[in-house]
């Protein structure tokens, strides 16, 4: 396990919207990331919100010197 700490984020979840917003991506491409299953999701209601402490976790944990798997 590494020594980081998962940052401090406002709240644990975002909408699609908001998070395109702040990722500076468009809503068709936070969309098409969310049905891919590359961004963590959680269902509240009737709206499914990015899952954002699971996304810092699954950062946390990459590793960059592994090489990527085509």
């Amino acid at each position: 396990m590494n020594d980081y700490s998962i940052p401090p984020i406002k709240s644990p979840v975002c909408t699609q919207e908001q998070y395109a917003i702040d990722a500076g991506h468009t809503l068709s491409t936070v969309r098409a990331q969310v049905d891919r299953g590359y961004l963590p999701t959680i269902k509240i209601g009737r709206y499914r919100m990015i899952n954002l402490l699971q996304l810092s976790r699954m950062c946390l944990e990459a590793d960059p010197a592994k090489p990527k798997q085509k």
